[in-house]
């Protein structure tokens, strides 16, 4: 009986995870990019700093997946069997990785991401609200992790002329197969080195509100209707 579970499970992590990576860069790919807001100040940062923290919201990640991915962005991943299948997506996406979440490894895989950012030519992406929430409210590790390394936070955020919006704590969506998405590139903001808890408190409602302004831009760009709102869990 304990071989059938080996066997299903171990086809399901080689399987699962290439199917997956396939599917999420072809759908990605259906779709045009009609406009970059503000990209040049996105790309001098980078090379300004030699890195960058990347912050979206957890709702915005899915077109995210194809374009961080062949920037080839470091992620914070967990440990777990569902963080197993997920790592191996993201790497055939073309993302880098390092292991670890709030409940197990965290605080390892954080100076292990920190180290990298410090090492120079690495960027972070963080789904700055994520995964559990609430929506669109920012969680300080960004701002610790863009204090410790030096590297500015980036907003990022993109929208789609049509979508598809899941009924989950965030309102997650999915552009439509073939349609046009806006991408959003925010400008730099700096996290000084020592700055106290005052002032990353300040910055994190910065970078919130920053983010929250950027996807009501993309989500009205193409005359949409905002997508979920701050705070807001279904």
């Amino acid at each position: 009986m304990p071989l059938f579970p080996k066997v299903k499970d171990g086809l399901l992590k080689k399987v699962l995870p290439a199917l997956a990576a396939r599917l999420i860069k072809t759908w990605c790919l259906t779709c045009r990019v009609r406009a970059r807001i503000n990209e040049s100040a996105e790309r001098n940062a980078v090379a300004e700093f030699g890195g960058a923290v990347y912050a979206t919201w957890h709702q915005r990640m899915f077109y995210f997946f194809h374009d961080f991915g062949s920037r080839h962005v470091t992620m914070m991943i967990s440990r777990s069997k569902d963080g197993d299948i997920a790592n191996e997506v993201a790497l055939r996406l073309g993302f880098l990785s390092v292991r670890g979440s709030s409940k197990r490894g965290g605080k390892d895989a954080m100076h292990e991401l920190i180290d990298r950012l410090k090492s120079g030519g690495h960027t972070a992406g963080m789904m700055a609200d994520g995964p559990t929430g609430p929506p669109r409210v920012l969680k300080m590790g960004t701002i610790r992790i863009a204090r410790d390394t030096g590297k500015p936070v980036i907003p990022m955020m993109y929208g789609a002329r049509r979508r598809i919006v899941l009924e989950t704590w965030d309102r997650y969506f999915l552009p439509v197969p073939f349609t046009d998405i806006v991408i959003f590139h925010g400008d730099p903001i700096i996290v000084p080195a020592d700055a106290d808890n005052a002032e990353c408190e300040r910055i994190r409602q910065l970078v919130e509100r920053t983010l929250n302004d950027m996807a009501y831009v993309c989500d009205t760009y193409f005359g949409g209707s905002p997508v979920g709102k701050p705070g807001f869990d279904l």
